[in-house]
């Protein structure tokens, strides 16, 4: 149980460190602005735990399973850069989650 935690925490977390980081950028990219920017550091700290958990997992299961499991973070980005960046969600993009899921479970999956 607590290892499927750290599944869904490693993705979350590594999916909303990258929106903080993005809302670092806002006044530009560049070092004055975001070394000033809360969110530059937020993010920073929150990629660090999502490497923790990526760290603990790594202990727990085999390599091969832990790296596709990596790829379910999109289901957070995508859900999150809906939610509060207003991006849209697609048909194309719910498809492109559809064959990520599949090819996790093809990869991960019971064989």
């Amino acid at each position: 149980m607590i290892v499927i935690l750290a599944i869904i925490m490693m993705g979350l977390l590594a999916s909303v460190a990258s929106l903080f980081l993005k809302k670092s950028t806002v006044g530009g990219i560049n070092i004055r602005n975001l070394l000033w920017s809360p969110y530059f550091y937020l993010g920073g700290l929150l990629y660090v735990f999502s490497a923790l958990m990526n760290l603990y997992l790594l202990k727990k299961l085999p390599y091969s399973i832990i790296v596709p499991i990596g790829s379910l973070t999109y289901i957070w980005t995508m859900i999150i850069a809906h939610k509060f960046l207003g991006e849209p969600i697609t048909q194309r993009k719910i498809m492109g989650l559809f064959l990520i899921i599949v090819g996790v479970g093809l990869v991960v999956g019971p064989w």
